[in-house]
């Protein structure tokens, strides 16, 4: 059979006859709907994980089917007799008898498992003074695990092959083992033991409990108690106190998530409840069978009970092993049992002499009779203990208390214990409705004995539908087999199916004699809806599969499109800048528009990103990185609702429009992207509150610069190579050397060119002192500096004439009939920033900062300044010593050019007021060369030269130092400033030791 399962048994649509009820959809609660899927309002999406456990609760009966497992229970108390281990063979597994007293009507499909004796899902054996728990030292020392390890040994070669033992704990004395069927595992799980000690003081493990729980089928909750009370006749309310701790103090771990529960409220308090580390206890099992020795004892005198029994105890059955127990007769003696007046109980019949003086009672009769004075049973009439718990009718001779070695010889010693029957097993299935009993219960009729010819004793009852009980001397070792018609079962509906748990049978076996306890043996039939691991997994599916649907319908969609350029190829859904250089800002827009139902709120945010520094936390190497690269800017420029904190928010049908805007500036991105260790290319991510992410590509082609370079690079780009891109771009290798690179070249030659014809017409040349080196002089708006600025690069970069327009045209690709008309003085001012940039960023500088102490130290001193150029000549390649003598003689030119003269007949220009350095000088005159005043201080002081020209002099000096001489950065607070105008003066009046003659 495909879904066999040893001991569990699938039942078929034809003969089940439970009826599964379920809620319809209506009935689910959920904040925010009540038809998830379908029309009407939707939940929230925190409400999915909810309303999947909704209908998967709905939804049960598709992948939940019933099953029916056997449970062979065994309890023995050993009484610390070394060697009884050897007997569990001899009465655990019975298979010949498990298979006659159940039905086989009812399970002809699994006839040939049966007869393999494994047809046993699970056994229990629960075993009680392994060690003797009257001995101190057992109960205040560590147990040998040697102990619990030679039981499973013995009790694991007893069982059929395969078997797995899924928990065996221990108590001291009492250990309890749980076996499960290799074919039964994949319904077992959540498996949890624990032990209570409730001896001495309550607490000591001398007496208690061993429990184990299993979920079966992730429905239902199995827990197994194998209990050692109180001992003594009088100890009946210490024997409740016991029982009432076990169940309060016995704790298991929370079952799997899994777990699917029985009924609709079960089942959400499960799911609740397996999240919270209290665990559970004995009360929240669905099953709970008690075993043991629960020591509770008859109320009846001790002579009296023995008397009774005297006619059926065995006398003729050989020991289970070695045994000092005499040799008995093959022959038993049956008789009728002696007369013996019951107490005065209107619930019992006459005595025997007043029905008939021949007649006696049946050993079934005798025990019921002794049964009302049983102190367990008188404890669950009265509610004060194992209340709920039921018992299979007891037809076997009392358990306790036997001469150990003998089959049927009571206690001999001078304690000589009331015989009782100690060793129970109860159970009790929650829900179960009243706990019936199904069949009659047997009347205690009387009825006469009859003797057969042959000497056999009949006892018979008046119930003409149950089996006689025959006793006789050529019949089975144990001569009260019970009855198998009249069985006790509890069962009831759940919302996943039928729970039944039926005794099979409850016996002892008497021959056992390795103890002064005979064994208890009960075997059980549990029904219970089972969940089929593929069905409930195909069931999850199709569920997430509607909750994935309307969340794809409830979610905000927006559509983004990116807007196209003209003359320009791109790819589709890709932002492309195309060549990109420096300086150049470049700009795409893109246009979002919710196509969804919903409003749809959308903004930018990071992409999580290794974190390059070692992790500080477990977490630390996930970091939020930034939105935008830094040479890309974004601007939500038309439509939609700014929100608070970025982004826009977009109604169904709105657009917005996006401007991304890229400028490379930065001189640590220029020298990565030179390098190739960056590039253009990204991934935008396009957040839509409650939707999915849009994910938008862009990049762009970086084209190779000058800028950012060290000199020893661009002394070997040779003449006619195309410039640096050019050469670059061939991959030429070459070392042809130059004494100084072509663009420093370029700059010079035009600025010299084009400041001389400047300065012969008034300008800012004259009314901006330090122009057109310092930056506060430049009167260019940023656009169209901007512009000018890429256009210089790209003919330095190309080895373009920087003097003709046309090929800075051509440098910044425009149009013939786009306007471009630079005046010469936009021109050397824009070439004149581009050097001062040029020498900026030059990797080692012209003067590295390695000799800053040396310039410094040298400051205006000629000869020690001469040493330092003699030390950068010889300790750094000669290109920085030919650049820095180059560059002197350059500011000679330079400087001298803008002293010149104002021309004739202008207007006289107001200069500003100079610096705190300026005034170390006399402060600079506003009147004319040719006015008599100054004629006559120019007399008066034929030694000073005119305050403008000592203030270009220190403005361009200042200038071109702090480019051409690179010093520590500077560090501290307020000491600082003054250190770096100190700085700033050393390094300007070393500079000025070589600009002579101006």
């Amino acid at each position: 059979m495909s879904n066999f399962i040893p001991g569990a048994f699938p039942t078929t649509a034809s003969s089940s006859t439970t009826a599964v009820s379920f809620k319809t959809a209506s009935s689910v609660s959920l904040s925010d709907s009540a038809a998830y899927p379908g029309s009407g309002p939707q939940p929230k999406k925190r409400d999915n994980q909810a309303y999947i456990q909704e209908q998967m609760l709905l939804r049960r009966a598709e992948f939940i089917r019933q099953k029916r497992i056997r449970i062979k229970i065994g309890s023995w108390n050993v009484a610390a007799v070394q060697g009884c281990e050897k007997d569990l063979s001899d009465w655990i597994v019975d298979k010949k008898r498990d298979m006659r007293t159940v039905s086989l009507a009812n399970y002809v499909e699994d006839e040939a498992d049966m007869a393999n004796g494994d047809d046993v899902g699970i056994y229990v054996i629960a075993l009680q003074e392994v060690v003797d728990v009257t001995a101190t030292e057992n109960f205040i020392k560590y147990i040998d695990p040697k102990i619990s390890l030679n039981w499973k040994a013995h009790a694991q070669a007893a069982l059929p092959n395969g078997y797995v033992c899924v928990a065996s704990p221990q108590l001291i004395g009492v250990l309890l083992l749980v076996f499960v069927s290799p074919r039964l595992m994949s319904v077992v799980g959540s498996v949890s033991s624990t032990t209570v000690g409730t001896g001495l003081m309550g607490y000591v493990g001398n007496k208690g409990g061993a429990a184990v729980r299993l979920v079966l089928g992730d429905t239902l909750r199995l827990v197994f108690v194998d209990v050692h009370l109180a001992a003594f006749v009088n100890n009946t309310d210490r024997r409740n106190w016991d029982a009432a701790e076990i169940v309060r103090r016995a704790n298991f771990e929370p079952v799997a998530k899994n777990f699917v529960g029985l009924d609709d409220d079960d089942a959400r308090n499960d799911q609740k409840n397996s999240q919270q580390p209290a665990g559970e206890t004995i009360d929240n099992a669905d099953v709970v069978i008690w075993c043991g020795d629960l020591n509770y004892r008859v109320d009846l005198p001790n002579d009296d009970i023995r008397r009774l029994f005297s006619s059926y105890m065995p006398k003729d059955l050989p020991p289970t092993h070695d045994s000092p127990g005499p040799s008995v007769p093959s022959t038993p003696v049956m008789r009728s049992p002696p007369s013996f007046d019951f107490p005065n109980n209107k619930n019992f019949p006459p005595p025997p002499n007043e029905v008939h003086p021949e007649a006696g009672l049946t050993l079934e009769e005798t025990i019921d009779n002794i049964m009302q004075y049983d102190q367990l049973r008188k404890q669950q009439r009265e509610s004060k203990a194992f209340a709920g718990y039921k018992e299979g009718n007891i037809k076997f001779l009392p358990t306790y208390k036997y001469d150990v070695g003998t089959v049927g010889t009571w206690d001999s010693s001078e304690k000589a214990r009331v015989p009782s029957w100690c060793d129970r097993v109860l159970w009790k299935v929650k829900g179960a409705d009243g706990d019936r009993i199904k069949g009659r219960i047997r009347s205690r009729t009387r009825s006469s004995s009859i003797l057969t010819s042959t000497g056999e004793v009949i006892f018979e009852t008046s119930d003409s539908d149950e089996e006689d009980l025959v006793v006789s001397r050529g019949e089975t070792s144990v001569p009260h087999a019970p009855s198998v018609k009249k069985l006790p079962i509890s069962s009831f509906k759940t919302g996943s199916g039928e729970v039944k748990l039926e005794q099979i049978y409850y016996s002892s076996s008497q021959n056992i004699s390795s103890s002064d306890h005979k064994p208890v043996i009960s075997l059980f039939e549990l029904t219970f809806p089972s969940v089929i691991s593929d069905l409930r997994t195909k069931t999850h599916a199709d569920v997430a599969r509607e909750v994935d649907k309307v969340e794809n319908e409830r979610r905000p969609i927006v559509t983004v499109i990116v807007d196209p350029v003209e003359n320009q190829e791109y790819e589709e859904g890709v932002v492309d800048f195309g060549r990109v250089r420096l300086g150049q800002n470049i700009s795409r827009s893109i246009t979002i528009a919710n196509t969804g139902a919903t409003e749809a709120v959308v903004r930018f945010v990071g992409k999580p990103s290794a974190n390059d520094g070692a992790a500080e936390t477990p977490t630390a190497w996930l970091k939020e990185e930034k939105v935008f690269k830094d040479w890309l800017s974004v601007d939500f420029s038309d439509g939609g609702k700014e929100m608070k904190g970025g982004g826009v928010q977009l109604q169904p049908g709105d657009t917005c429009s996006i401007t991304l805007s890229l400028l490379i500036e930065k001189l640590e991105d220029i020298r990565n992207l030179n390098e190739g260790k960056e590039t253009l290319m990204d991934v935008l991510v396009l957040r839509v509150d409650g939707g999915r992410d849009v994910f938008l590509p862009l990049g762009g082609e970086w084209v190779q610069t000058g800028y950012g370079r060290s000199l020893s690079e661009l002394i070997k780009v040779p003449e006619g190579a195309g410039g640096i891109r050019g050469w670059i771009e061939s991959g030429s290798k070459g070392e042809v050397l130059y004494s100084a690179p072509r663009e420093l070249y370029k700059m010079t030659e035009f600025l010299l060119s084009h400041m001389r014809d400047i300065a012969v017409g008034d300008g800012r040349w004259y009314s901006e002192p330090g122009w057109p080196f310092v930056e506060e002089t430049w009167g260019l708006n940023k656009e169209k500096r901007q512009m000018l600025n890429t256009g210089v690069w790209e003919c330095l970069d190309r080895d373009l004439d920087l003097s003709n327009q046309d090929a800075l045209r051509i440098a910044l690709e425009l149009e013939e009939d786009e306007e471009f008309n630079p005046t010469d003085e936009d021109l050397v001012e824009v070439v004149a920033g581009v050097l001062m940039q040029w020498l900026r960023g030059l990797k080692e500088g012209i003067v590295p900062v390695e000799i800053w102490q040396d310039i410094f130290k040298a400051g205006g001193e000629r000869k020690l300044a001469e040493q330092v150029l003699d030390k950068l000549s010889s300790q750094f390649s000669s290109v920085h010593a030919n650049v820095f003598v180059y560059l002197t003689g350059f500011l000679m030119d330079s400087i001298s050019t803008l002293l010149s003269p104002r021309p004739l007949g202008r207007a006289p220009t107001i200069v500003r007021v100079p610096t705190v350095n300026e005034r170390e000088e006399p402060p600079m005159s506003p009147m004319s060369p040719m006015s008599p005043i100054a004629s006559a201080a120019a007399m008066a002081f034929p030694l000073r030269k005119p305050s403008r020209e000592v203030i270009i002099r220190r403005r361009v000096l200042e200038a071109f130092a702090e480019v051409i001489i690179r010093r520590p950065l500077p560090t501290g607070g307020e000491k600082k400033g003054k250190a770096d105008d100190q700085e700033k003066t050393k390094r300007a009046a070393f500079l000025e030791t070589f600009v002579v003659g101006v």
